[in-house]
């Protein structure tokens, strides 16, 4: 075969479709990573173990610790009509602490959530875990086992 006059030699027709690939490679990734890329959403999940101890009388306080492993703010309002509440012993707790409000809880942050039991006592001291859901209406439900501590002596 002959070249003829206005053909591209075989070396310069390679860099030309080599040219053309990387240019759609590089559209492919820009529409994943910019374009596709997963929602921005919170998430919560419980950190550490969370625990009941006992308190005055016979209640008790279970105290659990949830984190923002998700990408995006995550709002929780409480109050007098709370959104944030533990079933546990067959009882629905309501929010000890920290006080009502407004929780603001960025990617990684992470709270202490408190529920006081004003009599529970009793039901769960002979036990080592208590099952329990927690339930933030602004985010999710989550199911909860928390470690008995009893008081030494």
């Amino acid at each position: 075969m002959k070249a003829r006059r206005g053909d591209l030699s075989g070396p310069v027709l390679a860099i030309l479709v080599t040219l053309v690939l990387l240019a759609i490679g590089a559209a492919i990734v820009a529409y994943f990573v910019l374009l596709g890329g997963a929602p921005q959403q919170g998430v919560i999940a419980v950190v550490g173990q969370p625990t009941i101890v006992k308190g005055s009388g016979n209640s008790f306080i279970a105290n659990v610790t949830i984190k923002n492993v998700g990408s995006a703010n995550i709002t929780i309002t409480t109050g007098t009509t709370t959104n944030v509440k533990l079933n546990i012993t067959g009882q629905t707790l309501n929010l000890n602490y920290p006080a009502t409000g407004t929780i603001r809880l960025r990617p990684g942050d992470t709270i202490t959530l408190g529920f006081r039991h004003t009599s529970g006592w009793p039901s769960v001291a002979p036990r080592e875990t208590v099952s329990g859901v927690l339930i933030i209406r602004d985010v999710e439900t989550l199911e909860v086992v928390f470690r008995v501590v009893r008081p030494s002596s």
